[in-house]
């Protein structure tokens, strides 16, 4: 078979099949196991070599002084003893500048048996994993490509994990240490421009990190899956249960669309490897811009509100103790229609905000300042009483996270 320069680049993930589902999960728990950075990238690269049925799996590092690469580690009957062999494969180039998995085509159009995704951070790329099936064997399907991308996401965000309980290891008591693992929080969390989604978050720390999250993200299907989650306690152990619990959602979230059923798996991850009486609260959902239909679990958390049009509000209570307290957790998927409205999920920092040594803020003192300040779209609106909060006077007390969804949102420039 004669290998081209063409290339393949699908512009976005195909979706996971629901045969493919466990499967996944499965390969997201093999990577929440307490692992060095080597031992995480072999058992992920195990792990595909198995599922994904390859000859080798191979990451790659760029050098520092030329424009090559260095294999960093592989795994697979081809896999070569040394690893500090420098390569020049075009495609590892090209692979890191598209910031996207591709394949190479053979003559005839098809599919070449090697394919190459970036691990990224912030939308960098840092390093590059290439699959390669031995010589003759059909390429990569759209099946076998959805599953090497939602394999890489896991992987990089496992790798996260490790390089933020590494630092934390090696320089606990030091400034530059908790500024390292902040950063690498910060990492974690979804950034995008306010005003340019329906979908817009906010996190404050008390602390250098917190124990605050959230996320979201838009599923194959067009709907948007979203989560906020507060870990108990305060401190390096509650930023540590706070990642661990963001990477797990993240990966479990592309592949798992029943919030209730997202919830139940992380309950029993947390409950099983949680310490000193830790725990969780979240809510976890999905948003359909489309319809306007929201689909969404709480374990434990604040009740969001959501906000008609006409400035009623409704809010909807916990069906489930925190996730980590119980082996089970027995929770069905809430479901309400937005009809043009905004839907508002924060932490109790945001209600217990006081001012001087007078009460706490509350819900109702929120419902009067979001409504004083109606007339902004909701992301300036969030930042506008975010900034309200933070003029003297106001103390927080524990960290702050807001996630909110503006159903009447319109996409700018059209």
């Amino acid at each position: 078979m004669t290998v081209t320069s063409a290339i393949y680049a699908p512009a976005e993930p195909a979706p996971i099949a629901d045969s493919d589902a466990e499967i996944l999960a499965y390969f997201c728990q093999e990577l929440t196991i307490e692992r060095d950075l080597p031992a995480t990238l072999n058992t992920a690269l195990e792990a595909m070599v198995r599922i994904l049925q390859l000859e080798v799996a191979e990451v790659f590092l760029r050098r520092q002084d030329t424009d090559g690469f260095v294999l960093k580690t592989s795994r697979g009957r081809a896999a070569p003893h040394r690893i500090t062999t420098r390569h020049d494969d075009p495609m590892l180039a090209r692979c890191m500048s598209r910031r996207t998995f591709v394949c190479e085509l053979d003559d005839n159009g098809t599919q070449a048996p090697t394919a190459y995704a970036p691990i990224l951070s912030r939308g960098e790329a840092y390093a590059v994993i290439r699959l390669t099936r031995r010589d003759g064997a059909a390429g990569f399907d759209g099946r076998d490509l959805a599953l090497f991308q939602a394999m890489v996401n896991a992987t990089a965000l496992a790798v996260a994990n490790v390089q933020l309980r590494e630092a934390v290891d090696a320089q606990r008591d030091t400034t530059r240490d908790l500024e390292f693992a902040a950063e690498i929080q910060r990492h974690l969390l979804p950034s995008v421009t306010p005003g340019e989604y329906p979908v817009f978050g906010f996190n404050r720390p008390i602390r250098q990190v917190s124990g605050d999250f959230f996320d979201f993200f838009t599923l194959p299907d067009q709907r948007i899956a979203f989560a906020l989650g507060d870990v108990s306690g305060k401190g390096m152990n509650a930023a540590l249960l706070m990642a661990k619990s963001a990477s797990l959602y993240r990966c479990l979230g592309k592949t798992i669309f029943c919030p209730a059923e997202i919830l139940r798996r992380l309950n029993r991850e947390i409950h099983e490897t949680a310490s000193r009486g830790m725990f969780v609260t979240m809510v976890a959902g999905t948003y359909d811009p489309a319809s306007g239909i929201l689909e969404f679990a709480n374990a434990g958390h604040e009740p969001p509100m959501l906000r008609s049009p006409d400035r009623g509000y409704e809010s909807f209570s916990a069906d489930a103790p925190p996730l980590g307290i119980l082996p089970e957790l027995t929770l069905e998927t809430q479901r309400a229609a937005m009809e043009g409205g905004e839907f508002f999920i924060f932490s109790d920092g945001l209600t217990e905000f006081r001012y001087g040594q007078g009460e706490q803020l509350g819900v109702e003192g929120l419902i009067q300042m979001l409504e004083s300040l109606s007339a902004m779209p909701m992301a300036e609106r969030i930042e506008k009483l975010l900034s309200e909060l933070n003029r003297e006077g106001w103390s927080l007390r524990d960290d702050l996270t807001v996630l909110a969804i503006d159903d009447a949102w319109i996409k700018p420039h059209e």
